[in-house]
């Protein structure tokens, strides 16, 4: 199928029956992928949005369920992917699709950390505090709120707390999560466990409940906070923006080995590259993906240990490096 916008016939491609024809009206209960996946690779934005509105307008539940289990399937694309995160997509749609996404994807037993990490993974911070800020289902879904609010910065919690209106419900709730995920919340982002301390220090929480609370989680706080000071440390003395726009073989391997040496020897070293992760201090995916393998196989853990003592001065580039570790 070419890219173009007007059929030979001088009309314009009607993608709806399009999609209805390969991905409903087949013999076989599983459409071929190979026919319908070009349908979703050359639409633009407006031929996306006209779709989905008569997809949805259409009200008929297979045709609705295909649909939101092609945009699941076909989430790497690019186009795709600039589509569902531009306001254009409504908070509506949206909703369809993260509700979809959530059912089918528990079916499997996967948590909500996962799908949000690795399958809702390509949604913006800005698409997800419209969603927060803007959707009824979310509201309810308290849980799944709180997972969101997991991967947003100080500016998008900043954003959102504003905007909270009933704090001591919001407080109560967290406070009476489950143990397990509440430590899972906590361990995602320290950020938001802050935020909502301060919230029960000022009286949105009984003061015994408070104590309790605080007497409870009293080694992630001290955990969290010394992973605060290891990152201040990091950024006083390390110039990791320079790198921030370099492929990873161009990086200096100096920081990168402060990263694992600051973080192999502690307690729950996933906890605190998780921390990492919220606070930016990874360049990208990779470089988290490569910090994580070294710091947990015991094969790697040691192998940037002697770093610093084999080059003259703590962070020379990954070039500098190479010349200076010998090779078989």
């Amino acid at each position: 199928m070419r890219k173009e916008s007007i059929e030979n016939n001088g009309q314009k491609i009607d993608y709806y029956r399009l999609f209805y024809v390969e991905a409903i009206m087949q013999d076989s209960a599983f459409p071929q992928i190979n026919k319908v996946k070009p349908i979703f690779e050359h639409l633009s934005l407006e031929e996306f949005l006209e779709l989905v509105e008569r997809v949805f307008n259409d009200d008929n539940y297979e045709t609705t369920t295909q649909f939101l289990y092609f945009l699941l399937l076909f989430r790497d694309m690019p186009n795709i992917q600039n589509f569902i995160n531009s306001k254009e997509f409504g908070i509506k749609n949206l909703e369809k699709l993260i509700i979809f996404i959530f059912g089918f994807c528990s079916r499997y037993d996967m948590p909500p950390a996962r799908i949000i990490d690795e399958v809702l993974y390509f949604l913006s911070n800005d698409r997800l505090i419209d969603l927060v800020l803007e959707s009824e289902y979310i509201h309810r879904d308290k849980l799944l709120l709180f997972f969101i609010l997991t991967k947003f910065d100080t500016v998008h919690l900043n954003h959102f707390f504003a905007a909270v209106r009933n704090v001591e419900e919001f407080t109560k709730y967290f406070i009476n999560l489950p143990d397990d995920v509440l430590r899972m919340l906590i361990s995602r982002n320290y950020l938001l466990f802050q935020y909502i301390m301060l919230m029960m220090s000022e009286g949105h929480v009984e003061h015994d409940k408070y104590i309790e609370f605080m007497n409870r989680y009293k080694n992630e706080m001290d955990q969290f906070s010394k992973l605060h000071d290891i990152i201040r440390k990091y950024k006083r003395d390390t110039k990791y923006e320079k790198d921030r726009n370099l492929p990873f073989n161009m990086r200096d391997m100096g920081r990168i080995s402060f990263l694992v040496n600051m973080v192999k020897d502690l307690p729950d070293p996933e906890r605190a590259i998780n921390y990492f992760n919220s606070e930016s201090v990874f360049m990208d995916d990779f470089e988290k993906k490569i910090v994580y393998a070294i710091v947990t196989d015991p094969l790697l853990k040691n192998i940037l240990k002697d770093y610093d003592r084999m080059l003259d001065t703590p962070f020379l580039s990954a070039g500098d490096a190479n010349e200076r570790i010998p090779t078989s």
